[in-house]
């Protein structure tokens, strides 16, 4: 595994009912204090697998410091007590169209629903403008190369430069 796979960490569910419905999401850290480390993921991630008192980070409670709506810009940040992995720090660049990236995201695969982590690799495409509520946030479109796809469960997932290895971003899956 590269680096990028190791930092990634993989959001379930303490509840019962909530691994029953088949949800992970994927998220990573970018700060920590001492032995807690703070992580980035979304709001719909921790709604999907329960709620806040049921996420875990890697199968370690987590604590839900601050959270957004899921029906507009719905990071959530997470923090995490002894969990040492990578962190990644926001790269700031100029050009990022045809900008080459790579991502890695958790989903579940074959009737046995086994929990795959995977790397996509693809090409930023047209940088667009997302607002609502008087917000606005930089977005652009993953060009996944051929034979790739992100998955349900990859929402959370760092994109990174693929030349430098700063995160450009975080991912979302929009198949549907």
């Amino acid at each position: 595994m590269s680096n990028l796979e190791e930092s990634i960490v993989l959001i379930t569910s303490a509840s019962d009912n909530s691994r029953k419905a088949d949800v992970i999401g994927t998220g990573f850290a970018f700060y920590r204090e001492d032995n807690y480390t703070y992580l980035l993921t979304y709001a719909h991630v921790v709604e999907a697998v329960g709620a806040k008192e049921n996420v875990l980070v890697n199968d370690i409670p987590a604590e839900v410091l601050a959270i957004g709506d899921v029906k507009n810009f719905d990071l959530v940040v997470l923090g995490v007590e002894n969990l040492n992995i990578e962190l990644f720090s926001l790269t700031s660049f100029s050009v990022a169209e045809n900008l080459k990236f790579r991502t890695a995201g958790h989903f579940l695969y074959g009737e046995e629903k086994k929990i795959l982590l995977e790397t996509v690799e693809g090409t930023l495409g047209k940088k667009r403008f997302a607002r609502q509520n008087n917000q606005t946030v930089a977005v652009w479109n993953l060009l996944i190369n051929e034979g790739y796809r992100l998955r349900k469960g990859y929402s959370g997932a760092a994109v990174v430069d693929l030349e430098t290895s700063g995160m450009l971003g975080i991912a979302i899956d929009m198949e549907k």
